[in-house]
């Protein structure tokens, strides 16, 4: 794909950190870069460790990446903290530069021509489909009718993957749950999901009459992958915890298989409610809720054709939620 003139897309980035920079820019290169520029922002690796959510290893992976790309030391970090070089100080300008001229390319081509065009990448956390499917599709529709020739990227991944996608640059939006602000992303609240306590059809609590909330405090728990209320995070904190999924397929086949209890959204429990294959305990003691947030980084200039589908994603869920609550699809 190429993304502008002389900017080509190639390998991984082990591939092309091997290759000799002859001034052609790929999607890798262009990762790199932002990440690079992050840690000259924060003044350091560890200092960059939460705005782009990666380790320090990770982070220091991806600039010795990038200076054997471009065959130049960019940076020296050490004991003596950490100092551009001359030729990290030259990049980091042209970095800053390259950026701001890539965005003014998108939106003075979308408004010379009286369209947008170009792409939005967008990252949602697992399973949104199941609580949040029709906002989705009414603003992914909306937007698609308003702006034929914007091409949409949209992948599902965990939330501490749309966290860093949008920290990264990889993405221009994300939609997730935010479990501790974070300077650097700007979040913008889209509604409030319900979380109750299930256990499978072989759990001993399955049939047990009004079992008290010290008996169900020992038994093992399924971890939720993420919570922005530290109430909830106490009150998981009470049980044993026996395992941990990153998304809600997998957390119910393990509340399912009958070894562990596991919060749950009301909507995505019902089928299985309904058919007698899972139970809701102690609602009233056991239940909590997420904010779900439209996550964009504070320190991006958005493309036009990013906010005018900020702009539809906000339209969408406001008039689906305008009490902050999805309830889930009907039926």
């Amino acid at each position: 794909m190429r993304l502008a003139a002389g900017v080509t897309t190639l390998g991984g980035d082990q591939d092309f950190a091997r290759r000799p920079f002859r001034g052609s820019l790929s999607d890798s290169d262009l990762r790199l870069l932002r990440v690079f520029r992050t840690v000259v922002d924060c003044g350091g690796f560890s200092a960059a460790e939460v705005s782009l959510n990666k380790s320090k290893s990770a982070i220091s992976l991806d600039i010795s990446n990038l200076e054997s790309r471009l065959g130049a030391t960019l940076c020296q970090r050490g004991r003596a903290g950490f100092a551009l070089t001359d030729e990290g100080q030259l990049v980091y300008l042209a970095a800053l530069q390259l950026f701001t001229d890539l965005d003014k390319f998108r939106d003075r081509v979308s408004a010379g021509m009286r369209h947008l065009t170009g792409k939005v990448a967008v990252l949602l956390l697992d399973n949104l489909v199941s609580v949040a499917e029709a906002p989705l599709v009414e603003a992914f529709a909306a937007f698609g009718r308003q702006h034929p020739r914007v091409e949409l990227h949209v992948e599902s991944v965990s939330a501490s993957g749309v966290e860093r996608g949008i920290l990264e640059g990889d993405a221009e939006i994300g939609i997730s749950v935010v479990p501790r602000p974070v300077a650097t992303l700007e979040m913008l609240p889209l509604f409030r999901e319900e979380l109750r306590l299930y256990c499978g059809a072989g759990h001993p609590l399955f049939a047990a009459a009004g079992p008290t909330a010290d008996e169900i405090l020992r038994h093992p728990l399924v971890e939720p992958s993420t919570t922005d209320d530290p109430a909830f995070v106490a009150l998981v904190g009470s049980f044993p915890i026996s395992s941990r999924a990153g998304s809600l397929d997998t957390r119910i086949l393990l509340i399912l298989s009958g070894l562990h209890l596991g919060f749950l959204p009301p909507h995505y429990a019902a089928r299985w409610v309904e058919r007698g294959a899972l139970r809701e305990l102690a609602p009233q003691t056991f239940s909590s809720s997420n904010m779900f947030h439209l996550i964009l980084k504070k320190s991006a200039r958005q493309t036009a054709a990013a906010q005018a589908l900020t702009k539809s994603l906000l339209r969408a869920f406001r008039a689906a939620a305008p009490d902050g609550l999805i309830a889930g699809p009907p039926g």
